[in-house]
């Protein structure tokens, strides 16, 4: 009994967190977003600028200089790119938010994990504001959108998982070791060219496909992908495995951090 007891909190706690706190991640998420734009002349249209730029120079790099004949290629691409954005934005900001919110972490007595979350969460809100100029494209480019849409909301729930349940790793090792935000970035660079986010997996050889796809994030962007540029629902026992992988690394990644956070304020 008391073994199923200690198994149930370990399962249950890192969810009771995101529940009892709500309210508070939310209103921290926001003022991160306005931090992030206070001072500009588009404050918040930057979320979307900021894609559609990306948008505007990849296209003409891969349509013009690279001659993709790809049906509609901008829309493939801006399907990925955003998703990708949230997560790459959520994974390199989150790795420094320790450090950065030292004050937060040795003074108050809320749980450090929200700084963390903080951090994806407001990644997903940019995430969201930038949709409008996704649909835009879509009808710019006359791609209908069916019933596979009301797959998105699942998408983006266990992306929000993924991206928390990583982030909570180097933000534990830049509170030891302050170098990891640097090899972060490096390796989320990397990352972007091997995930399927702007070519087509079919364009790689078959083994190679495979080995791309033992990254559950390229699965991930296959269903925005499907959703957005194919107009088809992803494969239901896909996102049902996606879902279950998504929660079982966030409770794993969560309680590494926990574990860890009681010997921070040694090292801020």
């Amino acid at each position: 009994m008391i073994k199923y007891n200690c198994f149930m909190n370990f399962l249950i706690k890192p969810f009771e967190l995101l529940i009892k706190y709500y309210y508070l991640i939310y209103i921290l998420a926001l003022k991160e977003l306005k931090i992030r734009y206070r001072g500009s002349v588009f404050g918040f249209l930057w979320s979307m600028l900021n894609p559609l730029l990306n948008l505007i120079i990849y296209t003409f790099l891969f349509v013009v200089i690279f001659k993709n004949t790809a049906k509609a290629y901008p829309v493939y691409f801006f399907s990925g790119i955003l998703p990708w954005n949230w997560f790459a934005s959520s994974i390199m900001e989150a790795t420094s938010s320790v450090t950065s919110s030292a004050g937060f972490v040795k003074n108050s007595t809320l749980p450090s994990e929200i700084v963390v979350i903080v951090k994806v969460l407001a990644n997903g809100f940019n995430y969201l504001l930038s949709l409008p100029i996704l649909f835009l494209f879509l009808f710019l480019f006359h791609i209908s959108i069916g019933l596979s849409i009301f797959y998105l909301p699942i998408i983006i729930i266990i992306e929000f998982f993924i991206a928390s349940s990583i982030a909570f790793f180097p933000a534990t090792w830049n509170v030891f070791f302050r170098d990891t935000q640097y090899i972060i970035q490096n390796i989320v660079q990397l990352a972007f060219f091997v995930i399927p986010v702007m070519y087509f997996d079919t364009q790689l050889p078959p083994n190679l496909r495979k080995l791309v796809y033992i990254d559950p994030l390229a699965y991930l962007i296959k269903c925005y992908h499907d959703v957005f540029y194919s107009n088809i629902a992803p494969r239901f026992e896909l996102v049902l495995a996606l879902l279950l992988i998504s929660i079982i690394v966030y409770v794993l990644g969560f309680w590494y951090f926990n574990h860890k956070k009681d010997v921070f304020v040694d090292y801020l």
